[in-house]
């Protein structure tokens, strides 16, 4: 079976699971995919320019062109827009190693039930 190119999209907060997901989107970029990162921050506080710097280092060294957007706000309705936006095929998102009951629902299961594709929750 042939893989077939994909429109990917990729959360990026900063955390260390969302560095997992965005090695874990890079993996999966074949020939004629694309990759849009887009990076999420809360209204009160913005990622770093040096932190997204790193991003583009990292998706670079790869060799993989992608498209950067940044949205302030909740990061579940940023990345259901963004998909539509862009069309997304794939959302990749990392999941937080440690769960709090502070937090009923987290970004990546309330993507699972509600995105129009298909999403990926990396550990």
């Amino acid at each position: 079976m042939a893989a077939q190119p994909r429109r990917i999209l990729v959360g990026f907060d900063g955390s260390d699971a969302a560095w997992r997901a965005l090695d874990s989107a890079l993996e999966l970029v074949g020939y004629g995919s694309t990759l849009t990162v887009l990076a999420l921050s809360s209204e009160a506080r913005a990622l770093p320019a040096a932190l997204l710097d790193d991003v583009r280092d990292r998706v670079h060294r790869r060799g993989v062109t992608a498209a950067y957007l940044r949205r302030l706000g909740d990061p579940l309705e940023g990345l259901l827009e963004t998909a539509r936006q862009v069309d997304a095929q794939l959302i990749v998102v990392g999941r937080d190693e440690t769960p709090t009951r502070d937090v009923p629902r987290s970004v990546g299961e309330a993507l699972v039930r509600l995105a129009s594709c298909d999403v990926l929750v990396v550990r």
